[in-house]
């Protein structure tokens, strides 16, 4: 059989094929790299992804770009016309051709969880769309671009806004939905939640055991949603749980000690502290992308200051059907979560330092002040934004907005009846800022120190310097029924905090007026004020709907106060159980009440 003349040309093509191929997958890894480290659209291949998307991202190669610029043009124009149930297909196509652009999955999510689902009136559908864009990012979009700090933010923020906060008229039912999911996966039943104080079993999640008993298959089921449902990480949900939920604590003599109060993990914005620190944890390494990372961790301590406001759900059991009641959100609170103040002072602390260094490094080339001002910026990035030019203003702004945050916190302490806590942060405030409690009534200039009840109860006193008695006796009774309220839900230490207050301002009254050509106008006694209010909770308990609970509620607290059925409160003292005095303490300033 003849050769071909052209045969030696063909053989020297396909041996000098052979060194070029190698040569292409050779550049095309080297290539690979270079976009991960430099952060462009296509960063490495697609993992795991569907058959559609991984056809569309290797077949089409360089017209991907042709096609999506087509498509972001078309998308813009639906945007501007308010066409958002017709973007999201177009979003759809977008997401399979640049899987690796997160602006196209915070575009989508971000459609899907507020501009479709306000379309919905009813706020069960309303739900439906906000859950489809927590899913698209937790499922997909992070599972394609695991360092990609935007996406983690996007996420969290859903959390911590959309369901978190009160804008959306549905928002309760998105915390509802979203309390119920996490206490099925999180805990075997409803009882055995409330019973471990909302505090997950995280060693049974870490280490399910692996015998065939019907507990042990219900641990692994719960595993599993956990893991796959809700794409979350049991060691790294311990880790934050034990990171964030410590506090240091002082004691009666001012001394710090840790207490472990752990986060409420059933409530949105803990998840929006966890997709926070997971994703600072995976970009931190992601240079072009550090100031994104910044955002995060900022994200991350907003939420921790949520949760001082309101991180702790309380459930109330004294009323029929509570289960049932749990379960459609007519019977839980979300409580302030007061261990969390010392977190929110760390970062004021790390802010104001960070300020005075940078004010003493623009006066002086000192290389200590320089060096300790670099120490203090990397941990202010990872806590609140810091200042872009920093003057005198600067630090009397960011003292003032700390001077602010200690009068809330004193304030909140006090109002739940944690006294310890309450002087600390009072006796920091008189220390840290005297020039500016010189202002407040009853300050003491030559020991730079004021009465912590005074402090306190001069805020409610504004509202009753202008007011008649009338208004002022009913201010004073509001807040013994409120007191009496938390105590119905079992919120001793807030009862107490309500009945501590309302003492201290019926004091301060009688005591400005007293001697005066007022004081005919002198409020009765505490205790017949005590009394008044008690009654009139107890009666509106009593005449509530059944179906909220209110008689048994009423009973119930006539049975811890030891009240006889029927009667009408007159006491001779404040109840054992809801007295926030302890024995022996010194009452300050007690002016005698008129007579009833």
């Amino acid at each position: 059989m003849a050769t071909s003349p052209n045969f030696p040309r063909k053989l020297i093509y396909l041996l000098m094929l052979a060194p070029l191929l190698g040569a292409v997958a050779f550049s095309q890894g080297l290539l690979n790299r270079q976009r991960g480290q430099l952060n462009v659209s296509y960063m490495e291949p697609i993992q795991n992804a569907p058959p559609l998307m991984r056809f569309a991202s290797e077949t089409l190669g360089g017209f991907r770009g042709v096609l999506s610029t087509v498509l972001w043009m078309r998308i813009n124009q639906m945007q501007m016309d308010g066409k958002y149930f017709e973007m999201m297909q177009l979003s759809d196509w977008i997401t399979k051709l640049q899987p690796h652009t997160p602006r196209v999955w915070t575009d989508r999510a971000w459609n899907l969880a507020y501009n479709i689902s306000v379309k919905e009136k009813n706020p069960r559908e309303r739900w439906k769309w906000v859950n489809a864009g927590i899913s698209l990012l937790r499922d997909e979009a992070i599972q394609y671009n695991p360092h990609e700090p935007e996406l983690y933010w996007e996420l969290a923020w859903i959390f911590q806004h959309k369901m978190g906060q009160d804008m959306d008229v549905g928002h309760r039912r998105y915390k509802n939905q979203w309390i119920n999911l996490m206490t099925d996966v999180l805990w075997p039943s409803l009882e055995d939640c409330l019973a471990s104080d909302a505090h997950p079993d995280f060693e049974s999640f870490i280490h399910p055991p692996q015998d065939d008993s019907e507990k042990s298959e219900e641990i692994r089921k719960r595993v599993h949603r956990l893991t796959r449902e809700f794409k979350m990480d049991p060691r790294k949900m311990q880790q934050i749980d034990r990171e964030l939920g410590t506090a240091m604590i002082p004691d009666l003599d001012g001394k710090m000690h840790p207490k472990y109060v752990g986060l409420e993990w059933r409530l949105p914005e803990t998840h929006a502290i966890y997709w926070s620190w997971v994703g600072v944890q995976k970009c931190h390494h992601n240079t072009p992308r550090i100031d994104l990372v910044r955002k995060l961790r900022r994200l991350l301590f907003q939420s921790m200051l949520i949760n001082y406001k309101r991180g702790r759900l309380v459930v109330d059991q004294y009323v029929p059907d509570w289960k049932e009641r749990y379960r459609d959100g007519s019977n839980w609170v979300m409580y302030p979560r007061l261990e969390s103040v010392e977190i929110v002072e760390k970062a004021y602390q790390t802010q104001l330092a960070w300020i005075n260094a940078a004010l003493a490094s623009q006066n002086q080339d000192d290389e200590e002040v320089v060096r300790r001002m670099e120490e203090l910026d990397l941990k202010l990035s990872e806590m609140a934004k810091r200042p872009q030019k920093v003057t005198d203003a600067t630090l009397r702004t960011f003292e003032n907005a700390h001077h602010n945050f200690y009068r809330k916190a004193v304030t909140d302490l006090y109002m739940h009846n944690r006294m310890a806590e309450a002087n600390y942060y009072f006796n920091m405030l008189c220390k840290k800022y005297p020039e500016k409690m010189m202002l407040y009534i009853g300050f003491d200039k030559h020991t730079s120190t004021m009465d912590l009840d005074t402090f306190v109860t001069d805020r409610l006193l504004e509202d009753t310097k202008t007011g008649s008695r009338g208004q002022t006796l009913s201010l004073l009774e509001n807040l013994i029924v409120k007191a009496y309220i938390s105590f119905s839900h079992g919120e001793d230490d807030s009862a107490k905090g309500g009945i501590r207050i309302a003492q201290r301002t019926h004091e301060s009254y009688n005591r400005r007026k007293v001697g005066t050509e007022d004081d005919r106008v002198l409020l009765p006694s505490f205790l017949h004020i005590h009394d008044t209010a008690l009654n009139r909770c107890l009666q509106m308990l009593t005449n509530a709907d059944p179906l909220g609970g209110g008689p048994i509620k009423a009973a119930n607290l006539r049975r811890r106060l030891g009240l006889e059925e029927g009667k009408e409160v007159k006491t001779n003292s404040l109840p054992k159980l809801i007295n926030p005095f302890e024995e022996g303490e010194k009452k300050k300033n007690v002016t005698p009440g008129a007579g009833n």
